[in-house]
């Protein structure tokens, strides 16, 4: 019986090498296009990718392994099939507990549904081939397959953030980068609606040695010196991290307001909110 399988999982099989050998390729390019690796969003989205091709080889090499029975069969492939259920709840776990990206539904279902269901779909065939191995090695050949499937749907998925996550990454920075310019020039000016619409509607700022301040005692203050001050700033950006929804900054500015000079360095954290990066929290002059 096993004979008439062997072509399939001869093409099954070398798929699944080559496409794990991809995906170690889409894995070591990510610094090269500027994507940062997140270890607990690869261990929730890449590593089962390759889990599952690499469970269509072992479910291959069982099947085609020389002087088997029924029942060393129906073993080999149960106990392979326990450790995909398991790993599944592994997966699942991980995926919950990472913060890198939130998952949708197409997510959840060729991520961890299908996978799953091709898992239980190989227990249960296992169990039946003693006693109807016809049937049951379909069943297995199946669950192999789906595996396959999902393992290039996921691959694919994979391939394409990255590329675009590169550029993600880029822009992001640009656009930081700019709001700070846009920051200083519009407060030199005193246009108060443009520095208000460069913040989040939470924003706190903190202060050395004084309170924090909110958006509204923001803007009494800044009422209080447009226009009645000199005012010259400039801003070196040191650090700046960005991660999709959630970015930090560390700068160093040097402020001079009617001729008396202050600098110190600034910690700033921005949110991007409906596409655009708006300030969020700001520690002002912390050293």
């Amino acid at each position: 019986m096993l004979d008439a399988w062997g072509n399939f999982y001869v093409i099954i099989g070398s798929s699944a090498a080559a496409l794990t050998g991809l995906m170690f390729v889409v894995i070591a390019l990510m610094p090269a296009v500027g994507v940062r690796r997140d270890l607990r969003a690869l261990e929730a989205f890449a590593s089962p990718t390759v889990v599952h091709f690499t469970a269509v080889l072992v479910i291959g090499a069982i099947q085609m392994m020389p002087q088997h029975t029924l029942e060393t069969l129906r073993d080999s492939l149960v106990v392979a099939s326990l450790l995909g259920v398991a790993y599944m709840a592994i997966v699942i776990r991980r995926t919950v507990h990472q913060e890198s990206y939130a998952p949708e539904f197409e997510d959840w279902a060729w991520h961890w549904v299908l996978p799953s269901i091709a898992y239980v779909n190989l227990f249960i065939s296992s169990l039946f081939i003693v006693s109807a191995p016809d049937g049951a090695l379909v069943g297995v050949a199946a669950s192999a397959l789906l595996l396959l499937f999902v393992g290039i749907h996921n691959a694919w998925d994979a391939a394409i953030w990255m590329t675009t996550a590169g550029e993600t990454v880029e822009d992001d920075e640009r656009a930081i980068r700019e709001l700070i310019d846009h920051w200083l020039v519009a407060t030199k000016a005193g246009d108060l609606d443009a520095v208000l619409s460069l913040m989040t509607d939470d924003v706190v700022f903190l202060r050395a040695g004084q309170p924090s301040m909110n958006k509204k005692a923001f803007e009494e203050s800044f009422r209080g010196f447009a226009g009645k001050v000199k005012f010259e700033a400039r801003q070196e950006v040191r650090d700046l991290r960005t991660n999709r929804e959630l970015a930090y900054c560390w700068s160093h500015m040097t402020l001079t307001m009617d001729g008396k000079t202050r600098s110190g360095d600034i910690l700033s954290v921005f949110r991007k909110i409906e596409g655009k990066w708006r300030l969020s929290r700001d520690a002002n002059f912390v050293t």
